[in-house]
């Protein structure tokens, strides 16, 4: 009797499935395609270019009719901390401004403002680096209102400075409503004398081409640079804030920095899955990406990075080593080394960036550890006295590399902490830049 019953039960259950789908023998599924299209889409466009398509559950033990997030993410490799779907119809809103969060006591924090953005919200308010936002609306920032720093309401802030060893006197200021803004990557640029050495120093802060996938306004900046960097005898190219961004910039600005004797040569690989053929492809150091521009030329490069330094900037750092002396001064970075390409669905208003290939240098070598500096220094609430304007001689990293170039470095001496130092998930930001892991490919 149990089993009959049972048997019964799944009868039942298999005719209430079957009717949402068939009706007097009809196939429904088309009426459900509006609900399910995109996440088919997905699931079609992984099982072909994924790289780890082979951890996909079965299409059996999906559910198509989850949200594309939900969905996407329910598919993903266990490997996979890099690939992400974004609402094309979605504001992308900035106050202009990125920040390390700290603790002044087990339920309050303050916010150190890492760089701001010109012409933002966030710069007419008076905040720039070194600047520390205490309060927000008059109330201590804790867990309950932290979030609101990454919102896109104006708001009354209060701000302090750094000076003899605490936080010195507040002032109020108005933060205006979040805005569309020029996220140009070049934040800061110098040249200057140090020991008899002509130095060149750029702030670099995300691989992006231009202000649209059509646009080479940021990549032309680059090349007019070169110019100016032309002759100097050492480079530090300070990528400590720089956690995404393209491969085009990055294979650019490295045909600028690299010895000419590579140009031509293997800039980095790309290893797809096995689908694909060839599995593996290569692009070079290519002459003719700095046509307007120069190649500098240079034997030694001085890098500055971070914990969160990561994806296009860990890509330069490792396609450069096979070719020259690379002097990395900072933390370990983040160690992402995977490829995404980049699919938009135009019918739904959906772009799906996809982890496709593995990435390594000419001499086959990959960072997926992160790269670990020749100097560990690091920005933490004990360096706050060097914690300085970019461009300050004084400043902590900066300081660093100027001292390992004349001669004068010196562990003992240096104010390094891995007290609160800066990682990857510390950071936070305003800017919600959209390609925020591994490098994107296209």
């Amino acid at each position: 009797m149990m089993n009959a019953k049972k048997s019964t039960c799944f009868i039942l259950l298999a005719l209430t499935i079957g009717t949402v789908f068939t009706s007097c023998g009809e196939d429904r599924r088309i009426e459900y395609a509006e609900q399910t299209g995109l996440d088919r889409w997905i699931d079609s466009l992984m099982r072909e270019e994924y790289y780890w398509y082979e951890d996909m559950p079965s299409s059996k033990k999906m559910n198509y009719f989850t949200e594309p997030e939900t969905f996407l993410n329910s598919v993903l490799s266990s490997e996979d901390n890099y690939s992400f779907i974004e609402d094309l119809t979605a504001t992308n809103y900035s106050y202009g401004f990125e920040y390390k969060r700290y603790s002044l006591s087990d339920t309050t924090y303050y916010a150190q403002i890492l760089y701001v953005l010109p012409n933002s919200p966030a710069s007419e308010a008076g905040l720039g680096r070194g600047s520390y936002i205490t309060k927000i609306n008059g109330d201590s920032i804790t867990t309950k209102n932290y979030a609101d720093l990454d919102g896109t309401d104006a708001m009354g802030i209060t701000v302090a400075t750094y000076s003899d060893g605490k936080l010195g006197a507040s002032e109020t200021a108005q933060l205006s409503a979040a805005r569309s803004l020029n996220d140009d990557p070049i934040l800061y640029h110098s040249t200057f004398s140090w020991d008899g050495k002509s130095i060149g120093y750029l702030v670099y802060n995300h691989f992006t081409a231009g202000t649209d996938d059509s646009d080479a306004t940021y990549n032309n900046e680059l090349l007019s640079l070169s110019k100016d960097f032309s002759g100097v005898s050492n480079f530090i190219l300070d990528l400590r804030y720089n956690n995404s961004g393209t491969l085009s910039p990055a294979r650019l600005l490295g045909t600028i920095l690299a010895p000419s004797n590579a140009l031509g040569e293997t800039f980095c690989s790309m290893m797809y899955n096995n689908k694909k053929d060839p599995q593996t492809e290569s692009n070079t150091f290519d002459a003719t990406l700095i046509s307007s521009g120069t190649n500098l030329n240079l034997q030694t490069i001085y890098i500055l990075v971070s914990g969160t330094t990561s994806g296009s900037a860990e890509l330069l750092i490792n396609s450069l080593k096979p070719y020259m002396n690379v002097v990395v001064i900072g933390a370990t970075t983040a160690g992402e080394n995977v490829g995404l390409n980049s699919y938009t669905n135009s019918e739904y208003q959906w772009k799906m960036h996809l982890a496709v290939c593995q990435l390594l240098n000419a001499d086959g070598d990959t960072y997926e550890n992160g790269i670990t500096p020749d100097y560990a220094v690091t920005e933490s609430q004990d360096t706050r006295s060097t914690f300085l304007p970019f461009g300050d001689t004084k400043e902590l990293l900066l300081a660093t590399a100027l001292s390992v170039i004349d001669g004068t470095y010196s562990s003992s001496t240096t104010t390094a902490s891995t007290h609160n130092a800066l990682k990857t998930k510390e950071i936070f930001s305003s800017l919600k830049q959209t390609a925020g892991h591994g490098v994107q490919l296209k």
